[in-house]
């Protein structure tokens, strides 16, 4: 059966057919599905014997795989990347037998001649769900209903802004609400400064210098840069923001590599995308750097953010002290690594 965008949420979390194909061009949404699917099975995704991941099998092997019985107990579930039209017989005898796993086939763009897609379509014991990216005409809508699903107001123009400057694709769009939620912190509302700010790939020269020898645990190099930018002119609010930004993307892609994905791979899914001077210096900071540290590190740079926005507060000495307090953390991971 084909299911309704309306239907797609709560079907996914309590999913009611044995087999479920995702297809569309939004990759990133395909996966994203198939992940939600397999967590809708208890226990399913941390048990070997529960659990199948399948890269392009041929029609034996995933016969084979989801009819296997469950050693431990419980229901099995497959999941299968990059499905192709190879499978449509397997798919066809297993929609007619009673099936007890959980069978997710995650495929691309598959048109309306599809046999796989139709078989999906027309079958009782199977489901076929459609992703495709958001049109650009309403991506600013949905930015503004994710962030206001966190409680976070933004501005039409830079709602408008940040619709421009990504693509429509789960993947993406998913990344930049997180960025923003992040970066607002306790604000109620994002301006377009703000999204400017929290989206760009980093800061100009010093601060830039700053930034980059705080995630590379270099403390030496951080007290000359900082240094350099307070002569500048450059305010401590605006050298925390950056670091926060880039603490943020950071954040994003360690949650990614925490989900299977390689440390490349997390890179490159990284919006606005790494500039290619930077990318030695993301990968290293990727090594040394843990989920944990950087959501550690955040509260820290939003503390000290905070703190230099009040009026008594030596600013300048209190961005170096947390800076330097961060990037002795790197080196330190990094030494023990």
């Amino acid at each position: 059966m084909k299911i309704d965008a309306g239907r797609i949420d709560g079907f996914i979390k309590n999913p009611s057919s044995p087999i479920v194909l995702l297809f569309g061009p939004d990759a990133g949404l395909v996966a994203e599905r198939g992940l939600a699917l397999v967590r809708s099975v208890d226990g399913a995704m941390h048990d070997p014997f529960r659990f199948a991941e399948l890269q392009s099998p041929d029609a034996e092997t995933l016969l084979s795989e989801a009819t296997a019985a469950s050693l431990t107990g419980g229901r099995r579930v497959v999941r299968v990347r990059d499905a192709h039209e190879t499978l449509l017989k397997a798919v066809e005898r297993l929609a007619k037998a009673p099936l007890d796993a959980l069978v997710i086939l995650e495929a691309g763009e598959l048109t309306g001649k599809s046999k796989l897609r139709a078989a999906c379509e027309k079958s009782t014991a199977a489901a076929a769900i459609a992703c495709y990216a958001i049109d650009s005409a309403r991506l600013p809508q949905a930015v503004t209903a994710r962030l206001r699903a966190n409680n976070i107001a933004i501005d039409a123009d830079a709602a408008a802004w940040v619709a421009g400057n990504i693509a429509g694709e789960e993947g993406p769009l998913r990344q930049a609400v997180e960025l923003l939620t992040l970066y607002a912190g306790n604000e109620p509302r994002l301006t377009l400064a703000d999204v400017s700010a929290a989206l760009a790939d980093g800061g100009d020269g010093s601060m830039q210098d700053a930034v980059d020898a705080t995630l590379g645990g270099d403390t030496a190099a951080v007290d000359r840069a900082l240094s350099l930018a307070y002569d500048e002119g450059v305010s401590p609010v605006g050298i925390l923001r950056v670091l926060l930004s880039e603490l943020a993307r950071l954040r994003v892609a360690a949650g990614s590599i925490t989900e299977g994905a390689s440390v490349a791979e997390a890179m490159a899914g990284m919006r606005p995308p790494v500039f290619f001077k930077r990318q030695k210096l993301v990968t290293q900071a990727l090594s040394v750097w843990s989920l944990p540290a950087l959501t550690e590190a955040i509260r820290a740079a939003l503390t000290a953010e905070t703190a230099c926005k009040q009026t008594h507060t030596p600013d300048q000495a209190y961005c170096r002290q947390t800076m330097l307090g961060l990037a002795s953390r790197a080196r330190n991971a990094a030494r023990r690594g």
